[in-house]
């Protein structure tokens, strides 16, 4: 069927519920219908079904991203209704990428930030509730960083919009200590555009912090003023100590510290903090001015760098950092982690050295000094253009590099370690940290769930509007099952987690709707933004996911067979168990009280402790053994007992 424009029905929210194939999402009812304008989804060309409901999971998330509400979603049919009550999204933008665009009326509340403010003008209308969203912007040495949250329920915050633009603000000032007025002009221009998206994006709080470029140049307060007299913007500008805390409580929220001594290395334009800290408290906040920028200014001469400008920058590092490192040392440190963007391009360069294949199963969270070492003398020997062709390497960043480069071998040697972690949170995320602890008491220590990778899992869930009784439920019977089956499934500890994740997720594709919803599960769990794994991890927990229900794994399927023989048979045997652990919460309210496995020749009996009558959840496993049975090479078999009171 061909998927061409669409019109949405102007009826009410409970002829929308009254009508399947239509699925409200469960956030509530919409607004008032007159409040929005329907963007109609417009496709050139014909898609057959199964491309179409590919194309509409896509775009949904996309959408959700972007600050849309989905109010309603029919993969059936090949429709959709979105209604947009921010401008986080562009009908131009989803045209570009996506090959889709979304048209709105002059009075729609999503069009531009102009448009929306007429609009609200006319209609009298408040904006849409939202949680305390934040705008933060880093206007640091080399360029300008952007990020706008949202504070959720959960006490943490998601990320509505993330923009950077290189505007090398310090270029001449670390040195002349001086802004040129070409930088400062440019400058206030990405300032004034990062005021009007986050203002789009009905932010509560703008905050803009400036770091070295501004504090150690003699016209930054003229570039502050600036900022206030046409942008009405007020612009801090910190201390190189506060710059440091702010990194600090980034990272912290970000990378699970326990009580581990780690040393924090954030190498920025003009500077580098060196931070030691553990989850509870800051033990070292230092700040060198030693950053990529400065350090290039001063030291490279030639291009490519001679053997002298090595020579004086080496020495020049050695000497600077010799009394934070005799702090470190004191402190004994059990772990480096880098932040910011010289660390996340060095890192990047190293892995993807390696070719596509190692990218693949390499997380992009850490830099071997090995991998470092042949990336150092690479950037040495080229000069700035064949830097540029470096991949991982950010083009913008060639030409200083090596500065930052050179503190990061510095750091190598000095503390002999054969690893140094990337965080990606930076300064921007500890401003809105720090904004959320200072200004909102009620808002609690984000420490509900310390790790982070669990708890980007969970996040994701919520996200989605899952249903979180139920997918721990299935979780817990899941890996109940994987630690009886530990001699039939032959898995190692480390599948364990990955089983558990899978479990947590593997009913979010209800988000986009019901049919199909466990291949919508697949493609949210790989684009959902979670945190910490590599690709390859992403692949199997979605694919884990996606086999929780329906077909077994096929030959058929594409994403199944990108993966190794052996990648896929511990598909099968996740999914074994995952399949049968969702069968035995069928009625969703936790019935099973517990499970023990019993393993005989040719058979594995499940015995059932049950709170009430076991029928359905007896009738939904022996409807999913289908895996079990294939895979192990055993027949399943079930019965049930009540539970002890």
């Amino acid at each position: 069927m061909p998927f061409g424009i669409k019109s949405w029905r102007r009826r009410n929210h409970a002829g929308l519920e009254a009508h399947p194939p239509w699925k409200p999402t469960p956030h509530g009812s919409p607004p008032p219908m007159e409040a929005y304008t329907p963007y109609s989804l417009v496709r050139s060309g014909g898609f057959h079904a199964g491309q179409a409901r590919v194309a509409i999971t896509h775009l949904s998330l996309c959408m959700a991203r972007r600050g849309f509400d989905i109010w309603a979603v029919s993969p059936h049919n090949q429709d959709m209704a979105v209604f947009s009550h921010d401008s986080g999204g562009t009908g131009a933008g989803l045209k570009k990428k996506h090959g889709f665009f979304a048209r709105a009326a002059t009075h729609a509340p999503g069009a531009t930030p102009a448009v929306k403010a007429r609009a609200a003008t006319r209609a009298g209308k408040k904006t849409s509730p939202h949680g305390l969203r934040i705008g933060a912007i880093d206007i640091g040495t080399n360029s300008l960083h952007l990020v706008v949250v949202e504070v959720t329920e959960q006490l943490g915050f998601r990320i509505l919009s993330s923009e950077k633009e290189l505007t090398r603000l310090g270029y001449g000032a670390l040195v002349r200590h001086e802004i040129p007025q070409r930088a400062m002009t440019h400058t206030l221009e990405v300032l004034g555009r990062y005021q009007q998206i986050a203002r789009g994006l009905e932010c509560n709080r703008i905050l803009a912090y400036a770091t070295s470029a501004v504090r150690e140049s003699k016209n930054g307060g003229d570039f502050v003023q600036a900022a206030k007299e046409r942008l009405g913007l007020d612009v801090r500008v910190i201390s190189s100590q506060e710059e440091a805390r702010l990194i600090y409580l980034a990272v912290r929220q970000a990378v699970d510290l326990d009580e581990q001594r780690s040393l924090i290395v954030d190498i920025g334009g003009g500077s580098a903090e060196f931070i030691v800290g553990t989850a509870h408290q800051a033990l070292l906040l230092e700040s060198y001015k030693v950053g990529a920028s400065r350090l290039s200014q001063q030291f490279i001469t030639s291009d490519p760098a001679s053997g002298r400008d090595m020579d004086a920058l080496e020495k020049h590092i050695k000497k600077a950092l010799k009394p934070v490192m005799k702090k470190i040392e004191a402190l004994d440190v059990q772990r480096i982690i880098g932040t910011s963007g010289t660390m996340e391009n060095l890192a990047a360069m190293c892995v993807q050295q390696h070719g596509e294949a190692e990218v693949r199963r390499r997380r992009p969270t850490e830099m071997l000094s090995d991998d470092f070492a042949l990336i150092y003398k690479k950037l040495q020997r080229l000069p700035v253009a064949g830097r540029r062709a470096i991949p991982g390497l950010d083009p913008g960043r060639a030409d200083q590099i090596l500065g930052g480069a050179a503190v990061v071998a510095y750091v190598f040697d000095r503390l002999q370690v054969d690893r140094v972690e990337i965080s990606d949170r930076a300064m921007r995320e500890g401003m809105i940290i720090d904004y959320m602890q200072t200004h909102w008491p009620r808002v609690r220590l984000s420490v509900q769930v310390r790790e982070p990778r669990r708890r980007s899992v969970i996040e994701l869930g919520r996200r989605c509007n899952y249903n979180e009784a139920h997918h721990q439920q299935v979780a817990g019977l899941a890996l109940a099952l994987f630690d009886q089956l530990k001699d039939v499934h032959g898995l190692d500890q480390s599948r364990r987690e990955q089983l558990e994740f899978a479990a947590l997720l593997h009913d979010i594709g209800w988000h986009i709707g019901h049919s199909g919803h466990h291949k919508h599960s697949y493609y949210l769990v790989k684009n959902g933004d979670l945190e910490g794994f590599s690709p390859l991890e992403l692949e199997m927990i979605a694919n884990v996911a996606r086999y929780h229900r329906r077909s077994m794994p096929k030959k058929s399927h594409a994403a199944y067979m990108s993966l190794a023989p052996a990648e896929r048979n511990v598909v099968d045997r996740m999914a074994a168990l995952l399949r049968i652990a969702d069968g035995l919460d069928r009625g969703h309210y936790g019935n099973v009280q517990n499970i023990k496995v019993r393993v005989r020749k040719g058979n594995v009996a499940f015995v059932l402790e049950t709170k009430a009558d076991p029928e359905l959840e007896l009738w939904a496993a022996r409807h999913k053994t289908d895996l079990f049975e294939a895979v192990f090479k055993r027949t399943a078999s079930f019965t049930a007992r009540p539970a002890k009171a």
